[in-house]
């Protein structure tokens, strides 16, 4: 995660730069992966802050390096999601 992304969690949703370590592992190992509406992203889900609620982080592949786009928590699980 370069300075761009933190600098974007820290403007747009500053409670999760607490999370970084939470929303880098949700890329390296997600629970659950779904393709993006826009064409080159990817949704990547972990269920790592508890169980109730799911960490979705959106990352861009259609630039060098890949960059994650944004993240944020959600209370209902993906679509496509079975357990």
């Amino acid at each position: 995660m370069t300075d761009d992304p933190r600098r974007h969690l820290a403007e747009g949703r500053p409670d999760l730069l607490e999370h970084v370590d939470a929303i880098l592992g949700a890329v390296a190992n997600p629970d659950h992966r779904a393709e993006d509406p826009r064409p080159g992203r990817e949704q990547f889900y972990r269920r790592d802050l508890d169980p109730r609620r799911w960490l979705r982080v959106v990352v861009d592949f259609n630039e060098t390096p890949a960059w994650i786009v944004t993240a944020l928590i959600q209370e209902n699980p993906p679509r496509g999601w079975s357990q």
